[in-house]
């Protein structure tokens, strides 16, 4: 379609447009005569477009004859067609037209249709040119991780990591994912990848650094995973603790008190439960069998003081709450109207366990198939 067309072209204009008659009485206009490209986007990924394909059209209509103040109602419609078959006659081809980089060759070749303008007393010449790339915008590197981060929430081993993305970049359109979210401990490593539209960050004159990005879980507040992992005195703090609970009881039957180790129990991987880990601090007590007391017979059972969710905090200070603990418990009213952690000598009932193997199935075997255990108890 035409483009423009301008009638008043000074006389030296026409002879440099349209150069000299042929010996056929044929005007000769040069299609590639201030023909320009025009270069954009970014080095690497450039395109090459045609400033104006119709620089010659001027010179060609004013060859043709083609007059405004020679047009009349009568011969309009001739010379809008004859116009037109003009504009038709040449077209262009950019080669190569994408992913240029500056410094690179671009070929425009003409393709020209001299029998279709034949009437017209014009014939087009010029059929390539070529051109130098240059101007193109250099790549700039971007990073996809740019106010992007990983927020680590929880405690030890069972921390959660969640994306914090504040990238506002409206050039990069990103999308965030990590390999890890749950269950992660001090040291462990979340891989970060961002997925993009590398085309379309190429054609905005960017291109990425590294896809992928590592994260360490800092040092925080985590639950304790060993028996050795508590100190001595934190461990003293929760004997003396429930000591002073036992003694609380009042049996003024008991002769001693003695404490003899600990069950330590810890969730598995992936398990679920009540308590992240408890420690039981665990007791023989000596006592009168008030089946004969005045046979001074000695009977001992066993009992125990469990605490739960012992923290080392990432000061190093190890935390217990001395005020939450559990003690075996249990009532009867008869033998056969009884309940919980009681057994029976002759007509009187005790609060506790008969032996060690009763006690550590109350506390350990219930419990493995979530928990693992550690014991220090040597004392049978």
């Amino acid at each position: 379609m035409k483009k423009r067309w301008r009638m008043a072209v000074s006389g030296v204009m026409l002879l440099l447009m349209a150069g000299a008659l042929t010996g056929c009485g044929k005007t000769e206009i040069d299609v590639m005569e201030g023909l320009e490209l025009k270069f954009d986007g970014v080095d690497g990924y450039g395109t090459a477009r045609i400033a104006d394909s119709y620089v010659w059209e001027d010179a060609a209509m004013e060859a043709a004859g083609f007059d405004e103040e020679k047009m009349t109602d009568e011969n309009i419609g001739d010379m809008f067609r004859g116009m037109a078959a003009i504009e038709e006659a040449v077209s262009y081809e950019v080669y190569p037209s994408g992913e240029l980089s500056n410094g690179d060759e671009v070929t425009v070749k003409a393709t020209v249709d001299n029998e279709s303008v034949e009437d017209y007393k014009i014939q087009f010449t010029g059929t390539e040119k070529k051109f130098i790339v240059e101007g193109l915008k250099e790549l700039e590197e971007v990073d996809l991780f740019e106010n992007v981060d990983v927020e680590f929430q929880g405690i030890a081993p069972y921390v959660k990591a969640s994306i914090r993305n504040e990238n506002s970049n409206p050039v990069i359109s990103v999308r965030y994912s990590i390999d890890k979210s749950e269950n992660l401990t001090v040291g462990d490593t979340v891989i970060m990848t961002a997925e993009y539209d590398e085309q379309l960050l190429l054609e905005n004159g960017y291109f990425a650094g590294e896809s992928t990005k590592e994260f360490v879980v800092p040092e925080c507040d985590r639950y304790v995973t060993e028996l050795s992992q508590i100190p001595s005195d934190t461990l003293a703090k929760m004997q003396k603790q429930m000591e002073d609970a036992i003694a609380s009881k009042d049996w003024d039957t008991v002769t001693e008190v003695k404490y003899i180790g600990n069950y330590f129990l810890t969730l598995k991987p992936g398990m679920s439960g009540s308590d992240y880990n408890s420690v039981y601090v665990l007791f023989r007590i000596k006592d009168v069998d008030m089946t004969d007391p005045d046979a001074g017979e000695t009977l001992y059972f066993y009992t125990y003081g469990k605490f739960k969710d012992i923290l080392l905090l990432k000061d190093g200070i190890c935390s217990v709450d001395l005020s939450d603990y559990e003690m075996p418990e249990g009532s009867a009213f008869t033998k056969k109207l009884s309940s919980g952690d009681i057994f029976w000598r002759g007509d009187y009932y005790y609060i506790g366990f008969e032996d060690l193997d009763t006690m550590f199935n109350k506390c350990v075997t219930k419990n493995i198939e979530k928990y693992e255990y550690e014991t220090n108890v040597t004392e049978q």
